[in-house]
């Protein structure tokens, strides 16, 4: 509490001749928000969060087998069996909203995509709603979601599509037992993917941990990697990555998190390794 107090004051000291036009952003927002209570937490520090809004999103149920679900892209999102009406409807506001192309929260941007072709991962799958957004263009999707609530509704919502998308129920880590795997040991005998997103509240790093192998022999990969989870992810990331071959960028915008440097943070690493010419 005695470090939020006079965290305005703070801020514009410290930043406020800063030449990054993304700071400048959130210090305009912030002086145009004195209600606002710092800092903001996982809302983006921006106007255009308020063009989203759970009351428009549409929760239909399926009479067979009971599941609550929405239609994105004419696609069938579903849900866990435990998951009320307010929960889809924020869920799915905040998982666009994530998504905009304006939002620090964005896995993938201009210049940093998946290629026609290409096999992708998604670690911390949840409701398979960004996984759906690539999957025309991908050849294989491999879903890693831990939480038994999730995979029933993920195995209805990729029904439609057979082998192509595979459900792992296990967490990514350091071991490999029943409830764990490593990205070593789970690609040691499958084709190597070109496209990793991760988002595992704040075990980013036992993840690229337990794919080192395969961080330095893989030729072509591209990594979403959330950054916003602790402090010093950003540049700690960003440093193993690079020491690794990899090309370093970031999606648009900072959130609003800290209370003290940095007070804002990236969200998304975007670490990009291509084939030498």
């Amino acid at each position: 509490m005695q470090r939020k107090r006079g965290l305005r004051q703070r801020i514009r000291r410290c930043l406020g001749l800063s030449q990054d036009q993304d700071i400048q952003d959130i210090l305009t927002y912030v002086a145009n928000h004195p209600e606002l209570e710092l800092p903001l937490g996982m809302t983006p520090p921006y106007e255009w969060v308020n063009e989203y809004s759970s009351s428009k999103v549409l929760v239909e149920k399926e009479d067979s087998s009971g599941l609550l679900y929405v239609i994105i892209n004419n696609h069938r999102v579903y849900f866990p069996r435990n998951a009320t009406l307010e929960n889809v409807q924020d869920s799915v506001s905040i998982g666009l909203m994530e998504q905009d192309l304006r939002s620090p929260h964005r896995y993938v941007g201009d210049g940093f995509n998946v290629d026609a072709g290409d096999i992708g991962v998604f670690i911390g799958a949840s409701d398979g709603l960004f996984c759906l957004s690539l999957l025309d263009r991908l050849s294989k999707a491999y879903l890693f979601e831990p939480n038994e609530d999730w995979h029933e509704p993920l195995r209805a919502t990729f029904a439609s599509w057979g082998d192509k998308v595979e459900i792992v129920p296990l967490a990514v880590g350091s071991r490999n037992d029943a409830k764990q795997v490593s990205l070593d040991y789970f690609f040691a005998n499958r084709p190597v993917p070109q496209y990793i997103q991760v988002d595992v509240d704040g075990l980013e790093s036992d993840i690229l941990k337990s794919g080192q192998r395969l961080l330095k022999n893989v030729t072509k990969l591209r990594l979403s990697l959330c950054t916003y989870h602790k402090r010093l992810d950003f540049p700690r990331f960003s440093e193993w990555l690079g020491n690794r071959g990899f090309t370093i960028a970031h999606s648009p915008g900072f959130y609003f998190l800290g209370v003290r440097k940095p007070f804002f943070r990236r969200g998304i690493l975007y670490a990009t390794k291509t084939p030498h010419e």
